[in-house]
């Protein structure tokens, strides 16, 4: 079985504290991930401090034990991670 979560996040932009960078991910497992997990995960974990793009979409594939890919725009610059 193939699942596919997707969520669009918030964050605070970890070099200019006032903006706020806008993340679309998709999360996906061959098994169930609770949608609650994966709400908790981001509300525990993005924004905080010198939190970037990179290492939240590694955190969150870590801490899910799925393959995550984020999209965002920083600075003008699209960026896609994938994780693992």
């Amino acid at each position: 079985m193939r699942n596919l979560y997707h969520i669009q996040v918030r964050a605070q932009c970890p070099v200019n504290p006032k903006d706020i960078d806008l993340y679309d991910f998709c999360i996906e497992s061959q098994s169930m991930i609770e949608v609650e997990l994966i709400l908790e995960f981001f509300k525990a974990n993005a924004g905080k401090k010198n939190t970037f793009q990179e290492e939240l979409t590694r955190l969150c594939a870590v801490t899910l034990g799925a393959k995550v890919t984020s999209t965002g725009w920083n600075s003008g610059v699209k960026v896609i991670c994938e994780s693992p």
